[in-house]
């Protein structure tokens, strides 16, 4: 069943790609602020990520009469804008970085108890340094599951594979991600 949200932004799509730009504006002005937090995640530079937020929109507006609603309209723009990430992360050529991850650690609701909220800050910084340590295509997985929330479907329509290829590459960047986060906690203890 379709909700009115849900009607509310097909005739918002409709009217944008009959021309109305207002229509697109208020669609950008929805999704704008997680589309950032993308790619501020995977880009880990507050500047870049605007660049990556504006270059994600402008190539949203070009191909939007292009979309037909196969996928919902947030799963589309996080496609685009992931493309934008790596694009300009293989750009970057590996650079040594520490990426802004400070609400990961919440990532499955918040810590109500100080003495967990403690632990979480001291060990967040080996957290920021295995995520960054990750390959951009394995960080923009964890970053569209675990900080994004996206369900395994609609991050198979981001990525352009299956759910079942989507759940293996999950599966091996938490793997990666627990290793590399061990890693990190071991060297800090000495």
């Amino acid at each position: 069943m379709i909700t009115t949200s849900e009607q509310w932004e097909q005739q918002l799509i409709a009217r944008a790609q009959a021309g109305d730009t207002h229509a697109f504006d208020i669609l950008v002005s929805n999704y704008a602020p997680q589309i950032y937090r993308l790619a501020l995640r995977m880009l880990g530079d507050a500047e870049e990520a605007e660049e990556a937020l504006q270059e994600t929109m402008i190539r949203a507006f070009r191909s939007l009469r292009k979309f037909r609603g196969n996928a919902a309209f947030g799963t589309w723009l996080y496609a685009i804008a992931s493309k934008r990430c790596l694009t300009r992360r293989q750009r970057r050529r590996r650079q040594p970085e520490i990426v802004a991850f400070d609400d990961l650690c919440e990532m499955h609701g918040s810590m109500n108890d100080p003495g967990e909220l403690v632990i979480q800050r001291e060990h967040g910084l080996s957290v920021q340094r295995a995520l960054g340590a990750l390959s951009p295509p394995t960080r923009l997985l964890m970053v569209l599951r675990y900080v994004e929330g996206l369900s395994h479907e609609e991050i198979a329509q981001v990525l352009g594979c299956t759910v079942a290829a989507c759940r293996v590459r999950l599966c091996r960047a938490r793997a990666d991600f627990r290793t590399l986060l061990m890693r990190e906690l071991d060297d800090g203890e000495m």
